[in-house]
């Protein structure tokens, strides 16, 4: 059985691939944690008006 080796540039390239796919996933979950804030901040603020 022959043993496949992975040159030092495809590492690389794997690792970089996997880096962006963070910093996308990160982006992503920072905009739903802003977008749920914001939710947050404007039912509080419905609550503050109605019991007025």
């Amino acid at each position: 059985m022959e043993v496949i080796e992975m040159k030092e540039y495809q590492h690389l390239i794997g690792k970089i691939i996997v880096a962006v796919a963070i910093i996308v996933a990160a982006i992503i979950i920072a905009q739903a944690i802003g977008g749920a804030g914001e939710s947050i901040r404007s039912g509080l603020l419905q609550l503050g008006d109605a019991l007025r």
